[in-house]
């Protein structure tokens, strides 16, 4: 296990958007609070401010169950490319809900895409 934290894009759902999800070894934080507990994996996943805790790794510590949530199509990334998939994530939540990246837990419906 690392101190520095590792970046993955991952689906949450079959056929979903991918998502921007990133791992790192501390004590749990609620939005941006760190508590008094003992350290543990964790990860954020989207658009999420409270980090949660890694329920089951694959081979090299690899995110596979998120407080219950499967991920789907893990594959490593770095800090910039995470960094972008949350802030487009964060900013179709706010403008274009319609959007798939606005509702990751859902697949994306091509015949629902608007063209741009």
């Amino acid at each position: 296990m690392t101190d520095r934290p590792r970046y993955w894009k991952c689906r949450l759902a079959k056929d979903g958007p991918f998502v921007g999800v990133k791992t790192f070894f501390g004590p749990p934080f609620v939005d941006d609070e760190e508590l008094d507990r003992s350290p543990r994996l964790q990860a954020l996943v989207h658009t999420d401010r409270t980090a949660r805790a890694v329920t089951m790794t694959g081979v090299d510590d690899v995110p596979v169950e998120v407080h219950g949530v499967t991920l789907r199509n893990i594959e490593p990334i770095k800090e910039h490319e995470y960094r972008y998939l949350v802030a487009h994530s964060a900013w179709a939540e706010e403008y274009k809900p319609d959007r798939p990246e606005a509702n990751a837990t859902e697949p994306v419906d091509f015949n629902k895409i608007i063209p741009i």
